[in-house]
C-alpha cells in the first residue's frame, strides 16, 4: 500500500474517533470521553512517530525545496498538537475545559490533515517514484505494528 494511502486511512480513522467523541449520549458516561481521548492520543502519537521516522525524512531527502518547507511547517503543527495532547492528558473527561480543548485539538488536527492530503501528498507523488511510495507504505505498516504494541 502506498504511503499516501496508508496515511489517508490513518486520517480517516482519526476523524472517526473525533466523531465518536462528539456522538450524543457519550457525555453521560464521564469515562467515555476520556477513553475516546486516550484512543485519539494513541493514534496521533503513533501516526506522528511514523511520519517523523519514515515519511518526512524520505520526502526531505528529495531535491524538492518545497518539500523541506512543508515538512518544517507540519512539524510545527505536530508540536502544537502534542502540546494540546499533554494538556488534555492531565485532565479528566468531566472537567468543563476538557470539551473546549478537545474542540481545539480536533480543529488543529483537521487543518494538519488537510495540509498533508492537499499539499504534502501531492509533493510526495511528484518527488518520489511510485515504487518508493509503495516501499514507504510497507515500512510504515511494519513500524505501526511495533508502535501499537509498545503503546498498548
Amino acid at each position: 500500500m502506498k504511503v499516501t494511502v496508508l496515511l489517508k486511512n490513518d486520517h480517516d480513522g482519526l476523524k472517526a474517533l473525533f466523531d465518536k467523541f462528539n456522538r450524543p449520549g457519550g457525555a453521560r458516561n464521564q469515562n467515555f470521553k476520556k477513553d475516546v481521548f486516550d484512543e485519539i492520543r494513541k493514534e496521533i502519537l503513533v501516526h506522528f512517530q511514523m511520519e517523523q521516522e519514515i515519511f518526512y525524512p524520505a520526502l526531505g531527502a528529495t531535491s524538492s525545496t518545497q518539500a523541506t518547507e512543508m515538512i518544517a511547517k507540519v512539524e510545527q503543527q505536530h508540536q502544537s498538537i502534542e502540546k494540546v495532547l499533554e494538556e488534555l492528558n492531565g485532565m479528566n473527561g468531566s472537567e468543563k475545559t476538557f470539551e473546549s480543548k478537545m474542540a481545539t485539538l480536533k480543529d488543529t488536527v483537521v487543518r494538519h490533515i488537510q495540509m498533508e492530503e492537499e499539499e504534502i501528498f501531492d509533493e510526495a507523488r511528484k518527488s518520489l517514484p511510485e515504487y518508493r511510495l509503495e516501499e514507504l507504505g510497507l515500512e510504515m505498516e511494519e513500524r505501526r505494528k511495533i508502535l501499537v504494541t509498545l503503546a498498548a
